[in-house]
């Protein structure tokens, strides 16, 4: 199931509206978990999918790292935002308007997909799609990392437990890595907690 215009037009609305301060998810800096990764050689060169991209902080990081980046998000102002950004930046990345839960990339494209809220932004419907997408453009072998909120922030309609994760991914992916983190948003300073995993194709 495909994205509907309504939620194309909140996701572009948001973006309208804040700043780039404004935004709960939008640091400024590389994911330090993002970062340990490369250090580690776990995403090992290749093209690179940064999906749900927002206004390119990760997506820039990458590319400055030396891969072949590609990112998506449902929100045409969101990647003009980062497409002025890698221009400022000085790097070239490929960056598109776009549905994640239904990539046109070809099969096999990508070594490493990396998703900072992507998944628990889904609608339930689009779930299975969007897990069966990631998997398809990934080559035999390449890693997913995901971070996604996690039940111990309360009664959120978008977190999951540990179980959770396993039932929806194990299908398709061996899970390598769980790991919780918090993070402060910058926007109201609210204590978050997220789970940060690993993931390599089945």
């Amino acid at each position: 199931m495909s994205v509907s215009f309504e939620e194309r037009e909140k996701w572009d609305s948001f973006y309208k509206t804040n700043a780039p301060d404004q935004l709960p998810w939008e640091t400024g800096r590389a994911e330090p978990d993002l970062a340990e990764l490369i250090k580690q050689g776990v995403v090992d060169g290749g093209r690179v999918l940064d999906i749900c991209c927002g206004l390119g902080t990760q997506t820039i990081y990458m590319a400055k790292q030396g891969f072949e980046v590609y990112g998506i998000d449902i929100s045409s102002t969101a990647v003009k935002l980062a497409q002025e950004r890698c221009s400022e930046e000085g790097v070239a990345c490929h960056l598109t308007q776009g549905d994640a839960s239904d990539l046109k990339y070809p099969d096999g494209f990508f070594t490493f997909v990396f998703d900072r809220g992507c998944f628990h932004s889904m609608s339930p419907e689009r779930r299975e799609d969007y897990i069966r997408g990631i998997r398809r453009v990934l080559k035999d072998g390449g890693k997913y990392y995901m971070k996604c909120f996690s039940s111990r922030n309360g009664n959120w309609v978008n977190s999951f437990t540990e179980q959770d994760i396993r039932d929806f991914f194990s299908p398709l992916f061996k899970i390598l890595e769980i790991n919780e983190y918090t993070h402060v948003e910058n926007t109201y300073g609210q204590r978050v907690y997220l789970y940060g995993v690993l993931m390599e194709t089945r």
